[in-house]
């Protein structure tokens, strides 16, 4: 399954990987300041604002003590409004820590610090008089500092515990601050070490995954480079490298292909122009040593072979000279309105002796209204020859050469076909007869061409914006077809 992704799949899977543990990393991190900065504000705002309204309380509470005394002493009115003052505050500091306390410990410590200062208060107002209308007896106001002190002392207790109680929370919140930051910093830090680990290894990976192809099909180059073709390459992902090594093994194919043709094929022109040499040598050694000199009748003869032979060596060379400057386009093309026919007749006029003495018939169907053509009559005139040739060459003697031709109103083209009755080629070698180089075995030892006639063919009719094509029948004849545009 992973060896069917591709390259930028890979890439960009594994850099998301790496993007979702560093935003993973980066939500955890911001979840954790986001408490931190919670309690950070708890403990600002509440807890330190219960401690501090607390010991206010306290405060108060004393100085409403201190008021109440003296008034008792000097009986000033001055005092007693004072300890209403204090009373007063003191309410409003339980109201705001009302407000604060969150817990049910902080609620019932408050609910009984509140309980006892209106217990004080009522204590108060039923022993003082603040008119002065009456004495307040020794024994009352005796009592009363007795229930007092009783009741302040509880309240201060229960205020310093409500601080104590605030302090603690406090101090636990610290504590968990400090423990989510460690926390933090350690998830930060272990998020960066995966991050890295996985940068690496991804990396590694994917650098391994694209080099070892690639290094393989670089020693694959050259060993081809050095004629050693070998086994193909078998290399199964990641896909891209993978399409380019059946590219490169189709292609080592064709190289070793190539290199077998240009082997064959060298052999066969050495064998091609070796024979034409050989007779020229042999004639002229004969005509040089005057072996003949009473018979002009038969030198007459090597002089024509001489003819003959040099002619074939032309031919040859001349088609090779062609073909070449056919590839490297430098064989323009000069086109002008013709009559196919004519063309047809010249070839035929060519051929004639030579089809006379297999015994060969030449027919030719070529209907009055043919339309003229536009194109090169003498290359026109090479692919006849060389269809006429290659028909000549492997019909047997007594065989039928038709040369047909028609007007295709539905492409606006003139077909002209080329049948012969000799051995046929084989259904695989249709195909390759066209290709340069290529020899069709017939399956009889007899080897088919040169391997450039028909290459020079399709190359000429190609070049008029036609086209050819090759039916065979094994062992009963086969039939060249070329099309030009009317």
């Amino acid at each position: 399954m992973a060896s069917n992704l591709s390259i930028l799949f890979r890439l960009i899977s594994s850099y998301l990987l790496i993007i979702v543990v560093v935003l993973l990393s980066g939500i955890y991190t911001i979840w954790n300041l986001s408490e931190i900065n919670r309690l950070i504000q708890t403990v600002t705002n509440d807890d330190a604002r219960e401690i501090h309204l607390s010991e206010e309380s306290l405060e108060i509470l004393y100085s409403a003590t201190a008021a109440e005394e003296k008034f008792f002493v000097s009986r000033d009115k001055a005092y007693y409004r004072q300890f209403k003052t204090l009373g007063a505050e003191f309410d409003k500091q339980m109201a705001e820590l009302a407000s604060l306390a969150d817990t049910a410990k902080k609620q019932e410590l408050l609910a009984r610090v509140r309980t006892l200062h209106n217990d004080y208060g009522r204590l108060f107002d039923d022993t003082a008089d603040p008119t002065g209308a009456r004495s307040v007896p020794d024994r009352e106001i005796v009592r009363f500092r007795a229930a007092r002190e009783q009741i302040a002392s509880e309240a201060a207790q229960r205020l310093r515990e409500l601080a104590r109680v605030a302090s603690a929370e406090r101090d636990e919140r610290l504590v968990r601050i400090e423990a989510i930051s460690v926390r933090t910093a350690n998830a930060i830090l272990v998020s960066l070490i995966v991050a890295v680990m996985m940068v690496i290894v991804i990396s590694a990976f994917n650098t391994h995954s694209v080099s070892g192809p690639i290094s393989r099909l670089r020693e694959k180059t050259k060993a081809i480079a050095g004629g050693d073709f070998g086994e193909p390459l078998n290399i199964s992902s990641p896909p891209e490298i993978r399409e380019l090594a059946d590219a490169f093994n189709a292609m080592c194919d064709r190289l070793r292909e190539l290199d077998q043709m240009k082997i064959d094929y060298i052999g066969h022109l050495s064998h091609e122009l070796r024979t034409p040499l050989t007779a020229i040598k042999e004639a002229s050694s004969m005509l040089q040593e005057g072996l003949f000199a009473a018979l002009p009748e038969r030198e007459r003869e090597l002089q024509g072979l001489i003819r003959q032979e040099c002619e074939r060596l032309i031919r040859s060379v001349n088609r090779l000279l062609d073909f070449s400057m056919m590839e490297s386009g430098m064989m323009p093309l000069t086109l002008q309105d013709a009559e196919l026919p004519q063309i047809v007749e010249k070839n035929l006029q060519r051929f004639s002796p030579l089809a006379q003495r297999k015994n060969i018939a030449l027919q030719v169907r070529i209907p009055p209204d043919l339309p003229r053509l536009r194109m090169d009559t003498e290359k026109i005139e090479v692919v006849l020859e060389n269809l006429l040739s290659n028909a000549l060459k492997y019909t047997p003697d007594g065989g039928l050469i038709t040369i047909t031709a028609r007007y295709r109103a539905d492409t606006n083209c003139v077909e002209v076909a080329v049948s012969d009755t000799g051995r046929g080629i084989p259904e695989s070698g249709l195909q390759e007869v066209f290709e340069k180089f290529r020899r069709v075995d017939d399956g009889k030892g007899a080897v088919r061409g040169t391997g450039l006639g028909l290459a020079i063919v399709k190359h000429i009719i190609n070049a008029h914006g036609g086209r050819i094509w090759a039916e065979s029948e094994f062992g009963r004849g086969s039939t060249f077809t070329f099309s030009l545009p009317a």
